[in-house]
C-alpha cells in the first residue's frame, strides 16, 4: 500500500513522492500463510478447525471447504446449467 505525500523541500513545489505504509501482518498459526487484513485470517483458519465440514454445489456436486466459494462457483458455474 502507498500513500501520496508532497515534498516541501522541491525547487518546483510540486514534486511528489510515494511513501511506503507500515505493513501489518497476520500469520495462521496452523500453517504460518501471511494475511494483511485480521479478517481474511480469521476466515483462512476456519478452513483448519473444521475440514470435514464441506459445501456442495447441488448443479455439478463440486465441493468447497467455504461456503463464499460456493457462492462465488454457483453465479459462474453453474447458473447457466
Amino acid at each position: 500500500m502507498f500513500a501520496i505525500m508532497q515534498i516541501d523541500n522541491d525547487v518546483s513545489g510540486r514534486e511528489f513522492r510515494r511513501k511506503m505504509r507500515a505493513k501489518c501482518e497476520f500469520i495462521c498459526k496452523y500453517c504460518q500463510r501471511r494475511f494483511n487484513k485480521s479478517y481474511n485470517l480469521m476466515i483462512h483458519e476456519r478452513t483448519h478447525k473444521s475440514p470435514e465440514l464441506t459445501f456442495s454445489c447441488e448443479v455439478c456436486g463440486k465441493s468447497f471447504k467455504r461456503q463464499d466459494n460456493l457462492k462465488q462457483h454457483r453465479c459462474s458455474q453453474c447458473i447457466w446449467r
